[in-house]
């Protein structure tokens, strides 16, 4: 304000001094053609003193006159200049208001439209640079920013919780963040041949490990810059599920092969002569019948599953059973493993207890849990079915007392063919690795849970919990 100030008084100065000179010039011009054009008029009457007082007079109105407008004039530019200041900072100015009549109203007016558009692109660019923030914040794929220095500009949440990592906010090199060497090939590639690229890619991580489809985009902008975008897809569940099913079908050819092949070869060779011999025609017959039977079940378990899974609630017939009688009769069924193995089972259900449920499921969850029990226990083991009411659920329980599972190995007998070792090391207990499975499948369609309480050497205890009234479940 002071500079102002002084270039104004100097400006003032300046014009002072020219004026006067000026006026004084005109007065003795003015002086000089009244003498000449009037003879009679005497120099000597001439106050030279009042002209100079007069000359003076009027240069500091003119002065006056000068330094208002030079005032106003400043004042409208220093106010002009201040607003286009605070525009350029992006700070929010107040408009400047003049009358119609003054010389810097159109100035004025533009300036103030400069000002509300650039406020209003401001408020759009904010409002976006929002809104693409949300977006990449929530979205479910991990976003990392690389700039041309190798420095990470921008990391979502999703990057953060697949990465495991605490990035920071400032720009620092990429490589204090990701430590996977996969993923670090992949993004150098992408610097050295300036092309996008992708691979899958699996990241050691706890509690488990992550399968990820890491995309690294090249993109160009101007000026000879470039970004490197990092897209991290969480394929985990479809990976899993593809290897699921790769292990399905080899698993399900290996345990038809058996069978089959045996079957094949023991028919073979009583038509080369075998027959012939009563003993031998009757041992292989029983081999033949065995493996029939194992055909049957994993024949019966793959449909099973598949018609819990792909039949859902539309299939269930529910109605009113008696617990007690379908638990026996699932138990008569298996007399003869019952009898085989040398194992007691108990049905210790109240007979007066009657659920909501579709009797035919529910007795395949039966037969599948105490088959279970009978071949995973030792000679003159015991399986007991019981049964527990709580607030507004029920309760069954299968309990043996038979080799146990250990802890490592609970969480994967509910997938299909796994099946846990018998008290020998590597030792597989014979059967097709479905019925868990199928149990966890069946119970789900049911709207109950499942839970497992194992001990190995102690026994296992599969507890399943139903609603007491039925209902159907809103995904359907």
């Amino acid at each position: 304000m002071n500079s102002i100030r002084k270039k104004m008084l100097n400006r003032t100065l300046r014009f002072f001094l020219t004026t006067f000179i000026g006026n004084l010039l005109m007065a003795f011009l003015v002086l000089k053609a009244v003498q000449k054009g009037q003879h009679s008029f005497s120099a000597r009457e001439i106050n030279y003193v009042l002209l100079f007082a007069i000359t003076i007079f009027v240069t500091a109105i003119e002065v006056v006159v000068y330094w208002s407008n030079l005032r106003q004039s400043q004042l409208r530019q220093a106010a002009l200049n201040e607003k286009l200041q605070e525009v350029l900072k992006g700070e929010k100015a107040s408009q400047i208001v003049l009358p119609k009549d003054d010389p810097f109203y159109e100035l004025t007016m533009t300036v103030n439209q400069i000002e509300s558009h650039d406020r209003h692109q401001i408020h759009n660019l904010t409002n976006q640079g929002n809104e693409l923030k949300a977006i990449v914040n929530n979205l479910p794929v991990g976003v990392l920013v690389i700039n041309r220095h190798r420095e990470v500009q921008l990391a979502n949440p999703a990057t953060v919780d697949l990465l495991q990592l605490q990035i920071k906010t400032d720009p620092h090199p990429y490589t204090m963040d990701i430590n996977q060497n996969e993923l670090q090939a992949l993004i150098e590639r992408t610097f050295e041949t300036k092309r996008s690229h992708h691979r899958t890619i699996h990241l050691k991580r706890e509690p488990s490990e992550k399968v990820v489809e890491a995309t690294v985009v090249y993109n160009k902008q101007v000026h000879h810059h470039f970004e490197v975008i990092v897209l991290l897809y969480d394929i985990t569940e479809a990976w899993t599920v593809e290897q699921m099913q790769l292990n399905f079908v080899s698993n399900a050819s290996h345990e038809l092969r058996t069978p089959i092949t045996a079957i094949s070869g023991f028919a073979e060779t009583l038509m080369n002569g075998a027959k012939n011999d009563p003993d031998k025609l009757d041992e292989f017959l029983r081999i033949i019948q065995k493996e029939s039977r194992k055909l049957v079940r994993l024949a019966d378990d793959i449909l099973s599953i598949s018609r819990t899974q792909s039949g859902g609630e539309q299939s269930l017939k529910i109605a009113d059973c008696n617990l007690a009688a379908l638990g026996q009769e699932e138990i008569k069924l298996l007399h003869r493993g019952i009898q085989l193995h040398q194992v007691e089972v108990s049905n210790q259900i109240p007979e007066n207890v009657k659920v909501q449920t579709d009797a035919q499921q529910l007795g395949q969850i039966i037969k599948n849990l105490v088959a279970n029990g009978i071949r995973y226990n030792r000679p003159h083991g015991h399986v007991k079915l019981s049964y527990e009411e709580v607030t507004n659920r029920w309760k069954l329980i299968v309990e043996d007392d038979g080799i146990g599972i250990a802890p490592e190995e609970q969480h994967k007998v509910f997938e299909r063919f796994y099946r846990v070792n018998a008290n020998k090391p590597g030792e597989l207990v014979s059967g097709t690795g479905l019925g868990l499975p199928i149990v966890a499948e069946s119970v789900k369609n049911l709207g109950g849970e499942i839970r497992l309480k194992s001990e190995p050497g102690k026994g296992s205890q599969f507890i399943l919990t139903f609603p007491k009234e039925w209902k159907p479940s809103p995904e359907y």
